[in-house]
């Protein structure tokens, strides 16, 4: 588990954790959320973490079949839901232009190949901790492909290998990036993903580069294939989506596109 949901499992377990599971009920939980909203946290912070309850409960009652208060936690969920206090995050619609990152490279005080780093992003579509664990011994450079390793899957955590192409897209040449990097360990892009995403905040701050954020590069990469004319399928083996839906809002698809010459 990541450092969120381990502060939030420990929050709860703070917060919680004197009452005995048998007497556990949707009030308790109603009143402790509703606690928890008036001292600032969001719809998305009260969704995760009920989230995160309801799975340890659901574990204790079908791994150690322990009789636990399962459905008083969806009630307590449904509740909040009706109140719109559990709700998702918004999503995002930033476009990314080459020109901003372009102005970030002049401003870069670090010994990372940054620059290499974004466009790679912004040529292959993965998230940043997927570039920083790619390795030369899933390269391969007859078939221009890598594979992705362990890639984020809402149910396969571990095991999700995927073989993905390295792609000329919007201007940038993943495969090329790959090639021109110093082979001095196992991994191409040997740093670490949250230092990346720091300078990268950092700079966005110092630049004034409005709400731009990392992961906003993956959409743009994404709405960039979609563009250079990649069908959905196509489009999902390279960004990993399972669920096609979700591809939808990548499409930016307006009534004057369909026009088309005779």
């Amino acid at each position: 588990m990541g450092r969120s949901k381990t502060a939030d499992l420990a929050r709860i377990k703070a917060d919680l954790g004197h009452l005995a599971v048998s007497t556990l009920n949707s009030s308790h939980l109603t009143k402790h959320f509703r606690e928890r909203h008036a001292d600032g946290a969001g719809a998305v912070v009260v969704s995760a973490q009920l989230g995160y309850l309801i799975g340890v409960l659901r574990v204790a009652k079908t791994l150690w079949h322990l009789d636990v208060p399962v459905q008083a936690a969806m009630d307590a969920r449904a509740a909040l839901s009706s109140i719109g206090m559990v709700g998702k995050s918004a999503r995002r619609e930033r476009r990314v232009a080459d020109a901003e990152v372009a102005k970030y490279f002049g401003k870069q005080d670090t010994t990372l190949p940054m620059a290499d780093i974004l466009h790679f992003c912004l040529a292959s579509s993965m998230r940043i901790s997927e570039v920083c664990r790619l390795t030369w011994a899933d390269l391969n450079e007859t078939a221009k492909t890598i594979i992705i390793r362990d890639r984020k899957h809402p149910q396969e955590k571990i095991g999700n290998d995927q073989v993905v192409p390295l792609l000329l897209n919007g201007g940038h040449d993943a495969f090329a990036i790959v090639e021109r990097q110093a082979r001095n360990g196992p991994r191409i892009f040997p740093f670490s993903s949250k230092t990346v995403g720091t300078y990268v905040t950092r700079a966005a701050k110092e630049l004034k580069l409005e709400d731009l954020h990392l992961h906003d590069l993956r959409h743009e990469a994404i709405s960039r294939l979609f563009e250079a004319g990649y069908r959905i399928e196509q489009v999902a083996l390279v960004s990993g989506h399972r669920d096609w839906a979700m591809l939808k809002r990548y499409t930016h698809v307006r009534a004057a596109d369909l026009h088309r010459k005779p």
